[in-house]
């Protein structure tokens, strides 16, 4: 969905994160991971950790420490005195449902045999893996920062099949999710095109953490990908951010002048524009309004990407991806496509034009290029839409920073001796 927030403030229309720089002191599942011992899931936390509170000179990033043990081993027995799928609030602890949320701990838990994800916190869905929020600062209509947070790891994690620069990338994307940022599509037409080589330009945070059994270095989310890097920077800015990267915002618009919602919009630096590649969902936060009682609905389907680099761009409006795991975190439009065709931004954009008109636009830092609205070329769904602006659109760039394989030999790292594999999609 473009890089995006998991939580929204229903009053504000701000996104909700850690406070910038924090400290989060976090507690571990004294249990094995599967194949992995304890130190051993524990160190490669600790370097999934690492890539997060390493992205980027422009993000204050909140910094982990780790602070011991959990005193049992958590199972799907007693899993709800250290974790609980519903978020609480410091101006009521005791309506929290976890222990370790009343007691403002962050916990990272080893569900070996997934009988916590499958009986509670990811239910009929299934999942690998979750992560996200225990305890708001402030009240249910007024958070103001996560407090604590949760991470719990299935048995895919542990299993001898799975690499371990994958690992990495699981536990890399939920980590992420703990920070605040919910999942992106971008790049999808790649996904769907499943050329070889093109994993490369799929972010850590897209909508799922791919399939194990056909995972490759390139695509391991083990790397973060500049639209990571714009998300996390955006959530936690630090100062010389401001003066050092640029802003692109407009509106989005039906053809008939009314509010588009929940379109990705992407802009592409034409150097890189498969890897070099920001986005956001129109509506999501309120950025334009002082108040947003309903973000995404009371917004006027603004859109703002934030935190990118100098550079000469071409922007687009495109679907989301077309499934529930994307959608989940664009209510309540869940159900609703783009009106009309994916269609790049051009100087004099109008409704009823070609979708492939398209202009640039130069961003220095510290600029804020404004007014770049989209307007739809139709009304109405329609079956023969186009979904994306086609891959064969782009050319990727000669010295791409998206990466072809992990950084770090993560296997080593731990005492493990495998192969990473071949670089493919």
């Amino acid at each position: 969905m473009s890089y995006n927030f998991l939580y929204i403030n229903p009053t504000t229309g701000a996104p909700i994160g850690w406070e910038p720089g924090t400290t989060i002191h976090y507690y571990v599942d004294p249990g094995p991971l599967g194949r992995l011992t304890n130190e051993q899931a524990r160190t490669l936390i600790r370097a999934a950790m690492d890539i997060w509170e390493n992205a980027s000179p422009y993000a204050d990033t909140p910094r982990f420490v780790y602070e011991g043990l959990l005193p049992e081993d958590v199972t799907g027995s007693n899993y709800s005195t250290y974790v609980s799928g519903h978020e609480c609030y410091d101006s009521d602890l005791a309506l929290c449902e976890a222990q370790t949320q009343r007691d403002l701990k962050t916990v990272i838990i080893f569900d070996e045999d997934d009988s916590i994800l499958t009986s509670a916190l990811c239910l009929s869905r299934g999942c690998s893996a979750i992560a996200g929020s225990g305890v708001f600062s402030g009240s249910a209509s007024n958070p103001h920062n996560i407090n604590t947070g949760y991470l719990v790891l299935g048995k895919v994690a542990g299993e001898i099949s799975t690499p371990i620069y994958a690992v990495v990338g699981l536990m890399t994307h939920e980590l992420g999710h703990l920070l605040g940022l919910a999942h992106t599509s971008i790049n999808e037409q790649a996904t769907i095109a499943d050329t070889v080589g093109f994993g490369r330009y799929v972010p850590t945070m897209y909508t799922s953490t791919l399939s194990f059994s056909d995972l490759n270095p390139a695509r391991s989310s083990s790397t973060l990908n500049p639209d990571d890097i714009a998300g996390i920077t955006t959530l936690y800015p630090a100062t010389s951010g401001a003066t050092m990267l640029g802003t692109i915002k407009g509106i989005l618009t039906k053809s008939n002048g009314t509010p588009m919602y929940h379109v990705n919009v992407v802009a592409r630096n034409i150097e890189d524009p498969l890897c070099e590649t920001y986005s956001f969902l129109s509506g999501r936060s309120c950025f334009f309004n002082t108040t947003c009682n309903i973000p995404g609905r009371d917004a006027d389907a603004g859109y703002i990407i934030s935190s990118i680099p100098s550079g000469t761009y071409t922007v687009e409006a495109e679907e989301v991806a077309d499934s529930g795991i994307a959608r989940t975190y664009a209510p309540p439009l869940f159900d609703e496509f783009i009106y009309g065709d994916a269609e790049f931004w051009n100087t004099d954009d109008a409704a009823d034009e070609v979708n492939t008109l398209s202009s640039t636009l130069s961003v220095t830092a510290g600029e804020t290029k404004e007014n770049i609205n989209i307007t739809l070329n139709r009304n109405s769904v329609t079956s023969d839409r186009v979904k994306y602006i086609s891959l064969d659109t782009f050319t990727p760039g000669p010295a791409t920073r998206c990466p072809t394989s992990p950084p770090i030999d993560y296997a080593s790292l731990i005492g493990i001796s495998e192969s990473t594999g071949a670089l493919g999609f």
